[in-house]
């Protein structure tokens, strides 16, 4: 009964040490931005289109779009041919402007054994998401409000965990409507006869802003936006503001490490000096006690010496001596000698 007890106590501590760990709001980040000047490659025979970066260390994250799913596809090279391989790929979200995908949430409530993150070797229902570790593959099969969702939006976030550190991809999804006409537009009709046709008024082009950081931070990238939209352009400072503010903490961090080492230096340096000081007190006492017994033990020498003294001139006077003044012998008059049997 107690063997079960503390078995399920166990099982029960190590299930909440793992939600624990799953939602903890301290954990780091590394992310990699995709800005809009990362274009679509768009292969109309395959019916494809995708947004490719690397990251620092050669690693390409690959965006693909096919009317049916979002795909990301992890690999070493820039032509997504020699997949990663990772024995824990976890994603952990999908949110596109800021909002959690309901498409994403449905399939975390639909996954096998919990819901907290899509995990590698768990099944969702339908194969809806697909998390293929194996081959560097993350799919989810787009529904009619997630794909106009993606046309509609600005930013489009994965964050996923293929190691020990989650990733944030932040995609710049603002030229996905762009993408998707150019994608499926048909061929021009081929015409037999020549028609005259009315030239069109040309419309006013549309002046593009951008949006960028204060200049020390060169690694954020600008956000274009239209000009004459009030609304575009809020959305891209709030983009490139929540971005400054993540490097302004990671800044903090370092800064309030440093001054943390600098106080532990600097305790350090005062223990030590302390323990100096003290070193230095102890081995003057210790001095100090033996130059005081020293001069105690030479003062009782001395009233020794005048004890045996006055002792020895009793025989002295009377022209004996005795070996136990042997020792004071310089004090003897010049009548007395010393004795060879004396030792």
């Amino acid at each position: 009964m107690f063997k079960q007890f503390f078995t399920s106590l166990f099982v029960l501590w190590l299930f909440s040490f793992n939600v624990a760990a799953d939602v903890n709001p301290f954990a780091k980040n590394d992310s990699l931005n995709i800005g809009k000047d990362v274009s679509w490659k768009i292969d109309k025979k395959a019916g494809l289109a995708t947004k490719s970066s690397a990251d620092k260390k050669g690693v390409y994250y690959h965006l693909q779009f096919d009317n049916k799913q979002l795909k990301l596809l992890i690999s070493s090279d820039a032509n997504a041919e020699k997949p990663k391989k990772y024995s824990q790929l976890e994603i952990k979200d999908i949110q596109i402007d800021g909002k959690q995908s309901p498409l994403f949430k449905w399939c975390l409530n639909n996954q096998q054994r919990h819901s907290r993150f899509l995990q590698q070797g768990l099944t969702v229902k339908k194969d809806v998401c697909v998390v293929d570790g194996n081959n560097g593959l993350f799919v989810m099969r787009l529904n009619k409000d997630t794909l106009l969702a993606l046309k509609n939006g600005k930013r489009l976030l994965i964050l996923l965990k293929p190691f020990r550190t989650p990733l944030e991809l932040k995609y710049d999804i603002s030229d996905f409507g762009d993408m998707y006409i150019a994608l499926n537009a048909r061929p021009a009709p081929v015409v037999t006869k020549a028609v005259a046709v009315k030239p069109k008024s040309k419309s006013k082009a549309k002046r593009k802003c951008w949006a960028g950081p204060p200049a020390k931070y060169k690694n954020i990238k600008s956000v274009e936006y239209d000009c004459d939209d009030a609304t575009a352009k809020i959305d891209a400072e709030r983009w490139v503001t929540k971005l400054v503010n993540q490097e302004k903490e990671k800044e903090q961090k370092v800064l309030a490490e440093q001054e943390k080492q600098r106080k532990l230096a600097e305790q350090k340096k005062q223990q030590d000096l302390a323990a100096k000081m003290k070193q230095q007190e102890l081995l003057k006492a210790e001095a100090a006690a033996i130059a005081a017994s020293e001069q105690k033990q030479a003062l009782i020498n001395s009233e020794i010496t005048q004890k045996m003294l006055k002792v020895c001139k009793k025989y002295w006077d009377k022209g004996e001596h005795r070996c136990y003044c042997q020792k004071y012998i310089d004090h003897a008059p010049a009548s007395i000698q010393a004795s060879s049997t004396c030792q």
